[in-house]
């Protein structure tokens, strides 16, 4: 079995290395990570995080394999892609755990001029949106008709607690972030027998 590690410190350690203004965009990482702790949803418990030299961004992975949410599109934004050998990023796993405790989970370091790549090339758009507001009512709605009725949506409704984006296909998604999650490793080639005599 994997050990877990003690993701916030380690974290920690990358930014004050190699972040070198707006440090504090971590304490916000730092809630989520701790948040995650407590969630029942394996899926949201899986995130992609960047430090880079001005600030740091945490997403759910899901969310980033997602066109046109704000995950995806900060994630592949043209400065960032830019300054690709500058930043440093992590898939995040938080373990399960309980309220106070230390924050353990799984880091796995992804080279994100590589990584950024493969989302803009295998991204899935957004069919529907599902919300749900701080009053207890839930809606979904195509991703159309939340886009062209946002405004109306922030200003008539109870605040919005949780926004959640679906692709056409479910299954499309998991598949793909299976495989980015499990790489196939190329195995080393046998050297060729020499030909009997």
């Amino acid at each position: 079995m994997e050990k877990k590690a003690d993701i916030i410190l380690i974290l920690e350690g990358i930014v004050e290395e190699n972040t070198k203004s707006y440090q504090s965009d971590f304490t916000l990482d730092v809630e989520r990570l701790t948040a995650a702790m407590l969630e029942p949803v394996p899926e949201n418990r899986v995130f992609l995080w960047m430090s880079r030299p001005c600030g740091t961004w945490l997403f759910w992975e899901r969310e980033v394999f997602l066109r046109d949410t704000r995950a995806h599109d900060t994630w592949t934004h043209p400065d960032y892609i830019a300054q690709a050998d500058q930043i440093k990023a992590y898939r995040v796993t938080v373990a399960p755990g309980r309220s106070g405790a230390f924050v353990l989970g799984k880091l796995q370091p992804l080279n994100y001029g590589e990584q950024v790549e493969r989302v803009k090339r295998l991204a899935l758009p957004v069919q529907q949106v599902t919300l749900d507001f701080e009053g207890g009512e839930t809606r979904t709605m195509s991703y159309a008709d939340y886009t062209s009725h946002f405004c109306e949506l922030m200003c008539h409704c109870a605040p919005i607690k949780t926004t959640h984006y679906q692709p056409e296909n479910e299954g499309e998604l998991s598949a793909l972030l299976y495989t980015e999650r499990h790489p196939l490793k190329q195995r080393p080639r046998r050297p060729k027998r020499p030909p009997a005599r």
